[in-house]
């Protein structure tokens, strides 16, 4: 085989044999190996190597036969220094790189003696890990064997000591590049739970410290591998970072229906090998800790310390497990909310009972216990040892639906089942503040129930899930009927705070009509909105969405209390704010700017902007932000008193913004040419195209959210112009803007606009079908 196709030749006997079967990914990377095998026994036999005293071994992916289509190859040369000599080692060594390199194939390399291995290993855990997969490609056999069993044995000789920096080696990583089963473009060598974690794992294993389930290992390290290799088949390059743009192609070559089915895949083998990570650094901490487990007894009668609990829980060896011997209904949940309130684990012969056990309504006891379990502060801990063995869906209808399902918002950073979790666990900062502390932990572990597969609204269509799942977890139906109030409406609050005009009235009684005018429902539904956001990522929460959320919140208690006639139009600081903007606009008859002292922890400030109100004010003051190349978090626009006080929310601290001086002149000149066509031109760059739907725009109308204006939402990838080609947009339409709300969610920018004719208003339908046609063309550009 000539070298210079070496690299294609591996491509075309991957895509030969196929991924149709999902059994054949072993034997096809086994072949795979032995085709490369092949070809460098022939550049060893062509370089004129000895008989004797030298060899050609790999490590790495090729050592342990699992090598990916476009993988690098990492040989090792071994020579004996006694029998070979420095300047014949070198002319063999050269003998055999440069024909892999002049293949176009990427290669790792190194020449040593088995003592120089043996040393490399004492001194360098990476080196050490590595070579644990030494295995012989061409010349002396009892050379490479002698390297291996010294290596094997320096690793076990060692592995008390060094089994700290292994650890810290995997965390390091995982703070690095995050866990693969969350992210919606894994990396699937190095992300936590991937092939590197899976080599970890067997290095364990290597030292007799710790073992693990062969079997659960084998097979996620095989949907790993099955993913590398289409992923590179697909793409043609040694990467391991399954990108958006080849996901779908990744997904069809591996046999799934749609990407996000590959994901579901992906996270549950990375969540299997994350937990036997987990368990082999725990043997091997165990192992080797000082004085081991706490024991009682002497002599042959010395055995590990137990403790018995009520309802039959035992803690022994710094694990939870149920006396069998019990016939408590409540022993198994009560280990369960044990290790979520301890942090210590659940004993393996536990999860697997747990994970066995039939499906079953459960009992008032029952359903208490259970939101003792949701009310641990170790429910993270507890929760990714059940659902690696699959108890919690035995526990909850529906929830295999979302069991490792991808989110594709890129404000959310886990799984949908996962952060149904993280929601619980930040809803515990409220279980003081609401009358109903359980119902609040329930509701934030079922409110995302309806986010499966093809779901079109997952809070409509998850509210009736959610409400089932709260009789088969023994709710009464009233307290069912909150839950499901709850999951239905779960985003309505954040959405009409930050999306809607809270001076209209249609806001409020929206917001009333969702908690069917109950206080009690109201406040679970404020501390669930917060648990959700801060659960979903830090982009989905700040202090200026919970100031807005707060101040409808509030609005909202008046009312229910019969102690508030009229809503307040904005918080204080806010209007006193407008106020002085307002002031100087009538004073000086043109634009002002103002900086008002910020309130708040991030580093955000507030950008209040006022001008005489006409048509294409809102369009100028974009254009400014945006030649400025200032990024909109959050806006709220409004016209009092015919003047346009627009404030707008942006990253950044005062001596990072231009002087309010030269942002008042800038926007005066925009003003004045802001009827001419080419002072609307922004010479910016322009969007890249939509890689996938995600990035496609979309234009909703809001039919009812206002009886004096016609609301309509822009949801679109966020740019730096996008916000001012939607109110150029607006003036060619010639129509006014009552008031907007603007905000950035991760990389998507939602922005509401009370828009109204010339004379004030709601548009008609013709209308109101042209602007959205237009709207969906500029954010699209």
């Amino acid at each position: 085989m000539p070298s210079e196709a070496l690299p294609s030749r591996r491509l075309t006997h991957v895509l030969h044999a196929g991924f149709a079967d999902p059994d054949a990914g072993p034997s096809r990377r086994t072949d795979h190996a032995a085709l490369v095998d092949g070809w460098l026994i022939g550049l060893w036999d062509g370089a004129g190597a000895p008989a004797s005293g030298a060899a050609l071994a790999a490590i790495g992916s090729l050592g342990r036969r699992d090598l990916g289509p476009v993988s690098d190859l990492d040989l090792v040369l071994l020579v004996d220094p006694g029998r070979i000599g420095p300047e014949e080692a070198a002319r063999l060594a050269s003998a055999l790189w440069y024909p892999v390199w002049d293949s176009g194939t990427s290669l790792d390399h190194a020449l040593r003696s088995p003592e120089e291995c043996e040393r490399v290993a004492r001194e360098d855990l990476r080196a050490a890990v590595s070579l644990l997969d030494l295995r012989l490609v061409a010349g002396d056999a009892e050379l490479v064997r002698d390297a291996s069993s010294r290596v094997r044995a320096q690793w076990r000789r060692e592995a008390r000591r060094r089994i700290g920096e292994l650890v810290d080696l995997a965390e390091d990583r995982a703070q690095r590049y995050g866990p693969l089963a969350h992210s919606a473009e894994p990396n699937l060598k190095s992300d936590r739970g991937g092939l590197r974690d899976v080599t970890v794992i067997r290095a364990l294993a290597e030292s007799w410290l710790a073992d693990h389930d062969h079997p659960v290992v084998d097979g996620a390290a095989r949907v790993l591998s099955d993913a590398r290799d289409a992923l590179q088949a697909v793409t043609g390059k040694p990467t391991t970072r399954l990108g958006r743009a080849d996901q779908d192609a990744v997904a069809a070559l591996t046999g799934h229906g749609t990407a996000d089915d590959h994901l579901a895949h992906l996270a549950d083998a990375a969540r299997a090998v994350s937990w036997e990570l987990h368990r082999s650094i725990r043997a091997a901490r165990a192992a080797t800790a000082p004085g081991g487990a706490a024991t009682r007894g002497t002599g042959t009668d010395r055995r590990p310390a137990l403790t018995r609990l009520e309802h039959g829980v035992i803690v022994q060896s710094e694990e939870v497990s149920a006396d069998l011997r019990s016939a408590d209904p409540l022993r198994d949940l009560a280990a369960v909310a044990h290790a979520a309130a301890s942090g210590l684990p659940l004993a393996d012969a536990t999860l697997e009972r747990l994970a066995a056990a039939p499906p079953r309504p459960f009992a008032p006891a029952q359903r208490d216990m259970f939101v003792d379990v949701l009310a641990g502060a170790h429910i993270i801990e507890a929760y990714e040892a059940l659902d690696v063995k699959g108890a919690v869906a035995r526990w909850i209808p529906g929830w295999a639906g979302i069991r490792n399902r991808p989110q594709r918002s890129a404000v959310h950073r886990f799984t949908v089942d996962r952060h149904q979790i993280e929601t619980v666990r930040e809803a515990h900062r409220f279980l003081g503040a609401v009358s109903r502390p359980d119902l609040l932990l329930v509701a934030a572990l079922l409110h995302d129930l309806g986010k499966r597969a093809d779901a079109r609204d997952h809070a409509a269509e998850g509210a009736p899930l959610a409400e089932a799942a709260a009789r088969h977890l023994g709710f009464d139906e009233d307290d069912v009927a909150v839950i499901g109030t709850l999951v239905r409406e779960h985003l309505t609050l954040v959405s009409l705070a930050t999306g809607r005009d809270l001076a209209d009235p249609s806001t409020l009684q929206e917001l009333l009509a969702a908690v069917d005018h109950d206080p009690g429902t109201l406040e679970l539904l404020r501390a669930l909105t917060e648990a959700d956001a801060i659960a979903a990522g830090p982009a989905a929460w700040s202090t200026w969405r919970s100031s807005l959320v707060d101040h409808l919140t509030g609005l909202a208690r008046d009312a229910l209390a019969g102690t508030a006639a009229l809503p307040r139009l904005l918080l204080a600081p806010q209007r006193s704010v407008q106020e002085a903007v307002i002031s100087a606009v009538r004073r000086g008859g043109g634009a002002h700017v103002l900086y008002p002292a910020s309130t708040s922890e991030e580093a955000i400030t507030q950008i209040c902007l006022g001008a005489p109100d006409g048509p294409g004010v809102f369009a100028a003051m974009a254009r400014v932000l945006a030649r400025q190349r200032i990024e909109v978090r959050s806006a709220v626009v409004m016209t009092i008193d015919e003047v346009a006080v627009n404030s707008w929310w942006v990253p950044g601290t005062q001596a990072d913004l231009p002087h309010p001086t030269a942002l008042r002149a800038a926007l005066d000149r925009e003003l004045e040419r802001r009827d001419q066509a080419a002072a609307r031109v922004l010479e910016l760059a322009p969007a890249p195209p939509p890689r996938t739907a995600d990035d496609t725009p979309v234009v909703t109308l809001l039919p009812g959210a206002s009886k004096e204006a016609t609301v309509i939402q822009v949801n679109a990838r966020n740019r730096p112009s996008l916000l001012a080609d939607v109110a150029a947009e607006i003036s060619v339409h010639q129509l006014l803007v009552r008031s907007a709300h603007v905000m950035t969610l991760g990389q998507r920018a939602v922005d509401v606009l009370y828009l109204t004719d010339q004379r004030g208003r709601p548009l008609d339908a013709p209308a109101i079908g042209r602007i959205i046609g237009g709207l969906m063309d500029a954010a699209a550009t």
